[in-house]
């Protein structure tokens, strides 16, 4: 089978039928015979032939098919409606390409990623095939409503078809009771007399009938132990008695006994060690036994063993069926532990020689060699959270408990990184503590890197984060990618202190090397600290410019899944502001808060910035209740930590601001919300019926509300209600 692999997943073209297939008449029928229902689960154990059943079927189909495969390290729903989207816009079957928003929580899955998914799919002009191999792997609510969505979403005449090992996902018996879902299990995919007889017939076995009836009997008709056992008659010698099938009563009885007991004893030996990789090459085989001779040993023994399939023409390079591996490992590790974990720490070494993170992450775990793990993670942390995939690294230490991560500087370190992007700053905050005693008890090459996480998280106030960060910056090579967050801190709290031209020069360092070493997320709020010395100056056209180019890297990085991009949300939200344009204004505060929120006690300086800045923005918005209750919320905020002239500066301006907006609506017989925010459309030079459609309202309505505010603000033409209400603090100014 050849992948092509997406951008957000594994979109397969059907698997290719193998030539002398065993043809499953029972089980195509089976597959035919589903209709009204538009959901097919087909639920066995691995080796019931699920996935080429399928692939036989959708050969006779004359649908259209998608074949979306899951990986367990990657199994949720967003990545499945992601790939499923692209497939389509692959095939031309929908317009696109249609890019989700990132992870998001439950509450944004039901209200806007599933409506997109809803509208795609069931814009597709012609039925097809959609099927979603290995979905046993998926779980969780958003999954179960996506499978839902699917269901009702599907064009007419089509089918989604899930293949899973496990039992069948509670969501499918609710869409059952809808008459939606037809579940085919083992009691079909099994062999029954005649197939079995027809698969030794394609092996050239000639097996008696009371031996094949025990075969049946004993593996319960488990196509691929039905499949092993004709190996194992086919290879015995001809005199040789039936070997009994009695006591046989799974899978692993069959391999040990029929495949693995038939290997001489240095070629189990050399597969019991190589079986920990995921691929098998004469070059990494070598390397896991520390022999030379692999290239010629895995060609011969995938001659002899259909249980070894070539992954490429020149047959250099095979897959061990993933049965057999797991059986040769769990006698590895049973017989020889020790040998096991050094099959795991040099299968880490190749997979990392391939370029697979992730695969030399998963055997270091397995070998239990934490040194080696804390070298991988903390090496390829700062390039994974400088493009917000925060989620990666949370997997690869996923599994460990506290006493390994706390026990390595370094895993500490990146843990409480990815707890601050992730909203966790409790997490981060105890993290930041064990590895600051890890760097204390002589690990002190990790000493700059904690204090560069004690400057993020800012409790220290913002001379702390200017100590800190000026150490890190002198102390680390100039390549260090962290010293790109070291800049933005730093000029962050320069900028605090009213040493604006100083921050300015440092937030712009930040920005250049960001953009140099590819360290997007820094590279965004770089532009976010530019941008909002260029507002206070009243620069505007050289602030949007920086807010333009943090909206596209926030869009093509989905930072709104990073709680620690915040502040390049709220700088994007004043932004729109500038542009005049209030609904995306409003939408983007929304996002903004959100993040504030999640943050918590990290980065104190923007609990309180960020607040004044989005109650700003709430005024011009029109929701002066809203904008009170930010402000007391950043006033909340204050503290040591955030002693700031700039910061003080901002709350008394905007303080003045509410309350100039608060008189001005007493006194201008209480303005409504609707007239406020039909004010701040004025300056936009819209007419009435455009500001009506960006507002989702009557031009009608438009004109009556403009009209009372005319009325209330003493004025009669457009030109003096915007001078008027600019004054009032109403509007922003020029």
């Amino acid at each position: 089978m050849i992948e092509a692999t997406p951008r957000a997943g594994h979109h397969l073209r059907p698997p290719p039928v193998p030539h002398g297939l065993l043809t499953r008449p029972r089980v195509l029928l089976a597959l035919d015979d589903t209709a009204p229902a538009s959901v097919v689960c087909l639920q066995a154990p691995g080796g019931y032939g699920k996935t080429t059943a399928l692939a036989e079927w959708v050969a006779r189909d004359s649908r259209h098919t998608v074949w979306l495969g899951v990986r367990p390290a990657a199994a949720d729903a967003h990545w499945v409606a992601q790939a499923l989207l692209e497939a389509l816009h692959d095939d031309a079957l929908a317009p696109g390409p249609v890019h989700l928003p990132g992870q998001v929580d439950t509450v944004s899955w039901h209200l806007s990623t599933l409506p997109v998914v809803e509208r795609v799919v069931s814009s597709v002009a012609e039925p097809f095939i959609l099927v979603v191999d290995d979905a046993g792997a998926m779980s969780g609510t958003p999954w179960d409503c996506l499978v839902e969505s699917l269901a009702v979403s599907l064009p007419e005449g089509s089918t989604l078809v899930l293949t899973t090992r496990e039992a069948v996902p509670s969501t499918l018996w609710r869409l059952h009771a809808r008459g939606l879902v037809r579940v085919i299990g083992p009691e079909v995919l099994a062999f029954d007399r005649h197939e079995a007889e027809r698969m030794m017939g394609l092996l050239g076995v000639r097996m008696p009938p009371e031996e094949l009836e025990e075969v049946l009997r004993t593996t319960e008709g488990w196509p691929v132990a039905v499949y092993l056992r004709g190996l194992s008659v086919r290879s015995r010698p001809p005199a040789a008695a039936p070997a009994s099938a009695t006591g046989i009563s799974g899978l692993d009885e069959y391999l040990r006994a029929d495949v693995v007991g038939r290997m001489a004893g240095e070629d189990r030996a050399f597969l019991e060690r190589v079986s920990v990789l995921s691929t098998l090459d004469p070059v990494a085989c070598d390397a896991i036994t520390g022999t030379s001779d692999s290239g010629a040993r895995l060609r011969r023994l995938a001659s002899e063993n259909h249980l070894l399939a070539p992954q490429d023409t020149s047959s250099r390079r095979l897959r061990m069926h993933p049965l057999l591996a797991q059986l040769l490992g769990d006698d590895l590790r049973e017989r020889d532990p020790e040998a096991w974990r050094e099959a795991q720490r040099a299968a880490s070494l190749v997979e990392e020689q391939r370029g697979d993170v992730d695969g030399a992450v998963h055997h270091a775990k397995l070998a239990r060699d934490d040194e080696r793990l804390a070298d991988l993670v903390w090496s390829h942390t700062a390039d994974q959270l400088g493009h917000g995939r925060w989620a990666v690294v949370q997997r690869w230490l996923g599994g460990m408990d506290g006493g390994r991560v706390n026990a390595h500087c370094r895993l500490a370190l990146s843990a409480a990184h990815v707890a601050i992007q992730a909203g966790d700053s409790t997490a981060a905050n105890r993290l930041v503590l064990e590895a600051s005693r890890r760097a204390d008890d002589g690990d002190s090459s990790c000493r700059p890197h904690v204090d560069l996480l004690e400057a993020t998280i800012g409790a220290g106030g913002l001379e702390r984060i200017e100590a800190g960060t000026r150490g890190f910056i002198g102390s680390t090579p100039s390549d260090d990618p962290w010293q790109t967050l070291a800049y933005f801190l730093l000029g962050t709290s320069l900028v605090l202190r009213d040493r604006t031209d100083d921050g300015v020069r440092a937030l712009d360092e930040g920005r250049r090397r960001a953009e140099a070493l590819d360290i997007p997320i820094v590279h965004a709020l770089c532009l976010a600290g530019l941008a909002d010395v260029a507002i206070a100056a009243d620069a505007h056209h050289r602030a949007l410019g920086h807010v333009r180019q943090l909206r596209e890297i926030a869009s093509t990085f989905r930072l709104d899944t990073v709680a620690a991009a915040a502040p390049v949300f709220t700088t994007s939200t004043m932004g729109y502001v500038l542009e005049g344009r209030f609904v995306d204004a409003r939408r983007e505060s929304v996002r903004a808060l959100r993040l504030i929120a999640l943050m918590r006690s990290v980065a104190p300086w923007h609990a309180v910035l960020g607040r004044l800045t989005l109650a700003r923005v709430n005024l011009v918005l029109g929701d002066p209740d809203r904008a009170k209750v930010l402000l007391d919320e950043a006033n909340e905020a204050r503290g040591p930590a955030t002693a700031s002239p700039a910061l003080d500066r901002i709350h008394a301006a905007t303080e003045r601001q509410l309350s100039r907006v608060t008189t001005t609506l007493a006194g201008a017989s209480t303005l409504t919300t609707a007239e406020v925010r039909v004010l701040q459309f004025l300056p936009t030079h819209l007419s009435f019926p455009q500001i009506a459609e960006e507002l989702v309202v009557s031009r009608h309505t438009v004109k009556t509300q403009a009209m009372s505010a005319y009325r209330k603000l003493g004025v009669h033409t457009r030109t003096d209600a915007i001078e008027r209400a600019r004054r009032a603090g109403l509007l922003p100014g020029d």
